[in-house]
């Protein structure tokens, strides 16, 4: 990494990022950004789904760089998850693909534009008025203790 960042002056992003640790070496020597993926899960069929260790990843990084998720984003809730699990970018690319096998750049601007929609969706039924809004606050996980008596709620995502 140090030779990449000696070499090339603009951002510098590392993708395929799965670990914590990781994570931290690239903020260590100095990458501007990481790409949580696990590559479609093509190489290893066991391996952690993207979402599953954000968590833990942004924790370990926090604003030192700018945290991206690719991999198993199938809906507008999945983008909205991910943002509230700390991604500050989110990739669509397998969606857009199949809008583009459809009907070409057509059908990929219909594809935005239903996960725009699912967005907008997700965002009206968890209450929350802007997308830059979202947090951690969104997502119910297990740590979250509710009032006595309070009937427990469906969370929208498992944080981990």
């Amino acid at each position: 990494l140090d030779g990449f960042r000696r070499a090339w002056p603009g951002k510098l992003v590392v993708k395929g990022i799965m670990r914590p640790a990781d994570a931290v070496r690239c903020a260590e020597h100095g990458v501007d950004g990481i790409v949580i993926s696990n590559h479609g899960g093509k190489a290893l069929d066991r391996a952690p789904a993207s979402i599953e260790v954000l968590p833990a990843i942004k924790a370990a990084v926090g604003s030192r760089l700018a945290v991206m998720l690719d991999s198993g984003v199938r809906r507008g809730s999945d983008i909205v998850v991910a943002r509230c699990l700390g991604a500050d970018f989110v990739f669509v690319g397998r969606a857009t693909l199949y809008g583009v096998a459809a009907a070409g750049l057509a059908g990929a601007r219909r594809v935005l534009a239903i996960l725009r929609e699912e967005i907008d969706t997700t965002l009206g039924l968890i209450g929350c008025a802007r997308f830059d809004k979202l947090g951690p606050d969104f997502i119910l996980n297990e740590a979250a203790n509710p009032e006595p008596g309070a009937s427990p709620a469906r969370p929208i995502a498992k944080a981990v």
